[in-house]
């Protein structure tokens, strides 16, 4: 004879219910009591979440019985737990780009967000999200900064389960007067190094020693020359050149159902398309460039796919560390040896600052729509403020 499973009573806002497991399904049974709540199933085999479905069960059924105010009844109607909230909130988010949806990189920073979230409510015993108001974000973020996240980590977080909570309301899952702001200041400033001109010529030529390095020369000069990111660059075909021009020319094709099915569908960050023109320096490599038949531009060391973590690493083992004794970084300092591939984007948009280029031009050639976003990348070294400096007649002729 099957053994009868073992359950546990709980005590609840308004009854007690004997919660237990079958077949890893969590339910609740609620007979036998002053009033017959019937068995139900919790419709998880997740302990947490099992529980927080009961909370809204017993409230819902205190509905029912009338033993609950008008407001509570209200709110029984207009609410949902955490881990159901997030769930909601990322179906939502996966749906067709084409119909609003988040690009897949985009879901797995939501999903990695989510899981941190339901650790601490969890563990604070926050079971719905009526109960995540404003003062609660904000004990967040404190945790977060405790565990020493940084500022701009903590920033997204915190404006990323705003944004669920406010969709949650929307949706009418939880009730108005829920609704909160939340004064945030985004952070300013970046850790990411911006390498000078020396720094980037040295590399070329480090590379250039280097026979097994050849690849990465003109990885280095093409980022230097153009400001792509990394995964732009990978991306990047020799169709998309036209010397004839003098033009690379980027677009977003994750429309293109033949580029999907190709699995080449190019995705650039906020679906902006450019045009970008080819400086001399890159002319030089791309005229000696040979098709091949992949049709990719720049290949990886063995001539394989050019991969972005690949060419991090590399750049870090066989470029960065030998020649951090040539640019030495002061103690407590962000240096040359902190640089990474991204830093050739900041160096660009630095020189061309530099060298005269305006700011609408250069936001064209990054790709942002935001003044604030090239300012961030702009990164003045001590040598080139010196020599502006002279160049500034302040009194005139005395």
């Amino acid at each position: 004879m099957p053994r009868k499973p073992d359950r546990t009573p709980i005590s609840c806002e308004f009854f007690t219910w004997r919660v237990f497991q079958r077949n890893g399904v969590w339910y609740a049974d609620g007979r036998g009591g002053e009033y017959d709540l019937g068995k139900h199933s919790l419709g998880t085999r997740d302990r947490d979440e099992a529980l927080s479905n009961l909370r809204l069960l017993d409230r819902k059924k205190a509905g029912e019985h009338r033993l609950a105010t008008p407001q509570a009844e209200h709110a029984i109607g207009q609410n949902i737990s955490t881990p159901q909230g997030w769930r909601l909130f990322l179906e939502h988010c996966n749906r067709p780009e084409v119909m609003g949806g988040v690009s897949q990189n985009t879901f797995k920073r939501y999903r990695a967000v989510r899981d941190k979230h339901l650790t601490y409510c969890a563990k604070h015993r926050i079971a719905n999200w009526s109960e995540v108001t404003k003062q609660w974000t904000e004990k967040y973020g404190h945790w977060l900064a405790r565990k020493q996240y940084a500022d701009r980590s903590i920033y997204l977080e915190l404006m990323l389960v705003k944004s669920v909570h406010q969709w949650l309301i929307d949706e009418k899952h939880i009730p108005e007067s829920c609704r909160f702001k939340l004064s945030m200041r985004r952070p300013e400033g970046t850790d990411t190094y911006c390498y000078s001109q020396k720094e980037v010529r040295t590399m070329v030529e480090h590379c250039e020693a280097n026979s097994e390095l050849a690849w990465l020369k003109h990885v280095i000069i093409t980022l230097a020359c153009t400001g792509l990111r990394i995964s732009e660059l990978a991306a990047l075909r020799h169709s998309d050149v036209d010397l004839e021009s003098n033009t690379i020319q980027l677009t977003d094709e994750r429309s293109s159902r033949r580029r999907q099915q190709m699995g080449t569908a190019r995705r650039t960050k906020g679906r902006r398309g450019r045009a970008l023109p080819i400086h001399p320096q890159l002319r030089e490599i791309l005229e000696g460039l040979e098709t091949q038949p992949d049709g990719r531009l720049l290949h990886g060391p063995r001539g394989g796919k050019l991969k972005p973590d690949t060419v991090r690493r590399i750049l870090i083992r066989d470029v960065l560390e030998p020649l951090k004794e040539t640019f030495p970084t002061p103690e407590g300092e962000i240096g040359f040896e902190h640089g990474r591939l991204h830093s050739f984007r900041y160096f660009f948009v630095s020189q061309s600052f530099l060298s005269g280029a305006s700011e609408g031009e250069i936001m064209k050639w990054v790709g942002h729509r935001d003044s604030k976003m090239v300012a961030h990348y702009r990164h003045l070294k001590n040598e080139d403020s010196q020599r502006k400096m002279q160049q500034i007649n302040f009194l005139g002729d005395l």
